[in-house]
């Protein structure tokens, strides 16, 4: 009898967890994506800023 409550507890557990493992890995995502999205946009940014150089300097 003490065994199948060990295991229901344990399983309790791993139910109890397994929300909190689902938002870390999300969270975790959505941090990358959100840094890989402003290393993008920074990166447009500068080539347009050259673009922008470029163009001002074929007119000058």
């Amino acid at each position: 009898m003490q065994t199948i409550n060990a295991n229901t507890q344990m399983l309790q557990k791993a139910w109890a967890t397994l929300p909190l493992t689902k938002i870390k890995e999300r969270a975790f995502q959505g941090a990358f994506f959100s840094v890989a999205l402003i290393a993008m946009a920074g990166w447009v940014y500068f080539i347009m800023l050259l673009l922008v150089k470029l163009i001002l300097w074929f007119l000058s």
